[in-house]
């Protein structure tokens, strides 16, 4: 099997978990994995693990390749679709029309972290999509009100919202607010 990317060498079988066959591209350090095997590694699981929260330090979270071209599966030679991972991540991932996962370097890796790797399979429905759109059109909207009031009146800003989360009388401090 060659690789997507790169020069389109053959990839090495590697396992990236007990049980997990994959391909790795020897020049780039990417992942394929046949969808096969990831659903017999999965239904082989005893559990699945909780998730944990994104990495407080941001040097832990990949970036996202920049304008990376779109990917060829190296089992039928089709593009790739590419599928947001959202919840923190910031970078997608790559699934063929055979369910096989195109991951860049790192990106085994950085879903395991965080126990995200036993729900690949999730990522590519619409509610998992939905969700990963919802965040980023959240994340841009705080960079643009941040761009605009700043950031020391977007962190009161924060801390209000955060009092007034549970707050028994959060409708009537809201519409003091707004008509104040």
């Amino acid at each position: 099997m060659r690789s997507p990317v790169g020069s389109k060498k053959p990839m090495v079988v590697v396992q990236l978990e007990e049980g997990l066959k994959a391909y790795r591209c020897p020049e780039t350090g990417g992942h394929y994995i046949p969808a096969v095997a990831y659903m017999r590694w999965l239904s082989g699981l005893p559990a699945r693990t909780p998730q944990l929260p994104a990495a407080a330090d941001p040097a832990l979270t990949l970036e996202p390749p920049s304008e990376s071209p779109a990917y060829c599966c190296p089992e039928t030679g089709t593009l790739m679709i590419r599928y947001k991972v959202g919840h923190g991540f910031k970078f997608s991932i790559d699934r063929s029309i055979t369910g096989g996962i195109w991951l860049d370097q790192g990106e085994w890796e950085s879903l395991r972290s965080r126990n995200f790797h036993d729900e690949i399979h999730l990522m590519f429905t619409t509610p998992w999509q939905r969700e990963a759109l919802r965040e980023e059109v959240s994340a841009s909207r705080r960079t643009r009100l941040e761009e605009r009031i700043g950031s020391e009146l977007l962190g009161h800003l924060d801390s209000l919202k955060s009092t007034l989360e549970n707050h028994p009388h959060r409708d009537e401090i809201i519409a003091y607010l707004i008509h104040s």
